[in-house]
């Protein structure tokens, strides 16, 4: 690798390191506003995405120990954003779903994110979507690539 490659090498790390950072700072200030911790908007917002979701579901995608989710879903659920449900195909399990208060915390986490993107990608020329979207599938690529190592 030559010393540009490697400096653009850096540059880019540092670039992303900064975003991730920057997204950690966003969700922390989101999700004080709503009043949860930030792993209780994450999880709110992966519930939402499916229409519900099993402690399970929830404690991997976090990666939590089965007892944080089972408390921090006893904290969601008497502060009513989520309610706990019989799970038909497991009757031992439940699956999560949102309240009414729950919903409206994603809905203003996401009204409040997508002004942000929107005006970063005012500010970059309108093309913020695709570059993302490209991000991701690149990312996702390497980590089947890197996991067949």
């Amino acid at each position: 690798m030559t010393a540009a490659a490697h400096d653009d090498a850096a540059d880019l790390m540092a670039a992303f390191t900064a975003v991730v950072r920057a997204n950690a700072s966003l969700v922390s200030q989101l999700s004080a506003r709503a009043g949860v911790h930030e792993n209780a908007l994450r999880a709110l917002v992966l519930v939402s995405d499916t229409g519900y979701s099993t402690p399970t579901e929830v404690a991997g995608y976090l990666g939590l120990t089965s007892g944080a989710v089972t408390n921090m879903v006893d904290r969601m659920s008497t502060a009513g954003l989520l309610e706990r449900a019989p799970n038909p195909a497991d009757r031992r399990g439940a699956l999560l779903r949102l309240l009414p208060a729950g919903d409206a915390v994603v809905a203003d986490y996401r009204q409040r994110y997508a002004a942000m993107l929107r005006a970063v990608d005012r500010a970059h020329g309108g093309e913020l979507h695709e570059v993302l979207n490209d991000l991701a599938t690149s990312l996702y690529e390497q980590a089947g690539a890197a996991a067949e190592d």
